[in-house]
């Protein structure tokens, strides 16, 4: 059995990756984290072929909690989020 595919759209955009060379702001540093950790730049595009395919629930939630990390701490402004299923065939 393989592990569901998605592909994710913010504001109608799709997540192609994430410029680890450029940076979005800081995280908070409560919890884990003993001082903020700085957060890598969504990289978006409007070419379905070119967006990150994500595998897996536990990988969807991973990719959602980095999202999640830039509305909260790096004044993201979230219009939109849709998860989309990748289907084969």
């Amino acid at each position: 059995m393989s592990l569901p595919k998605y592909r994710i759209l913010v504001n109608g955009l799709y997540l192609r990756g994430w410029d680890d060379s450029e940076t979005a702001g800081h995280s908070g540093h409560m919890g884990w984290q003993p001082r903020a950790v700085e957060m890598s730049k969504m990289l978006m595009t409007r070419l379905k072929d070119q967006a990150r395919i994500v595998e897996g629930n536990i990988e969807l939630k991973s990719q959602l909690n980095r999202i999640y990390d830039r509305v909260r701490y790096a004044g993201f402004e979230l219009e939109r989020l849709v998860v989309e299923r990748v289907t084969d065939g």
